[in-house]
């Protein structure tokens, strides 16, 4: 595995991974958090004061002469938008201290929070395994041609993911969760990602068609 911020550890009662971003980048989730800000501010002057076509007026000139309904509803969208997908990358891309404990009973997730941006604070969340489903390996947020992966899961209906894994670890840790008696989906395109990943870690990136990942990012509706 490329990633040094993990620890892996799998025995016949238990798997723990361990994912401490922070070891290696103590100011990563500042960054990504300074880098959204500073692209939403960006975005939004740019559309404030860009020209329009055929020297119309731009917003902020608009603005000024009093019409500010559609200026202000464009930019708040706009801004509610870049938010929500921006933040949505940077969690994925400079995630959060994470432990992630499972045994036969129960799956532990001990976490700091994404807005504490030196881990000082660690929440615990404990879910009954008979609550956990729908364990796989799946995207979890893409920007352009860049995407990341984790393990995906619901537990009592909520949405969590733990990011950073590439499939041939992925797998190890699913075939063991599947073994303690998690709900672990078989997964037709698993081996297919695990060859991709092992091709890429030499160097051979000659398979790099993404047709195939059209489908990641959907989650499943949880049945329980």
């Amino acid at each position: 595995m490329t990633n040094n911020d993990f620890s892996i550890s799998i025995g016949k009662e238990a798997v723990e991974v361990r994912h401490i971003p922070s070891t290696t980048s103590p100011n990563g989730k500042l960054f990504g958090f300074l880098l959204n800000v500073g692209m939403i501010v960006a975005v939004n002057c740019f559309l404030l004061f860009m020209p329009g076509k055929h020297d119309r007026p731009s917003m902020w000139e608009d603005i000024q002469a009093g019409s500010y309904i559609f200026p202000t509803v464009l930019l708040t969208a706009g801004t509610a938008f870049l938010a929500w997908s921006g933040f949505r990358y940077a969690r994925a891309a400079w995630p959060s201290d994470e432990i992630f404990y499972c045994d036969r009973h129960e799956l532990t997730i001990s976490r700091t929070p994404w807005w504490d941006f030196h881990n000082h604070h660690w929440n615990k969340y404990v879910y009954p395994l008979t609550d956990v489903s729908h364990l796989r390996f799946a995207a979890i947020a893409s920007l352009k041609n860049k995407t990341f992966y984790g393990i995906r899961f619901l537990a009592r209906g909520r949405r969590w993911a733990l990011p950073g894994l590439e499939a041939p670890e992925a797998k190890r840790i699913l075939i063991a969760l599947k073994s303690l008696g998690a709900d672990v989906p078989e997964d037709p395109k698993l081996e297919k990602r695990i060859s991709q990943a092992l091709e890429m870690r030499d160097g051979d990136t000659s398979w790099m068609d993404r047709s195939w990942m059209a489908d990641d990012s959907k989650t499943p509706t949880d049945k329980s």
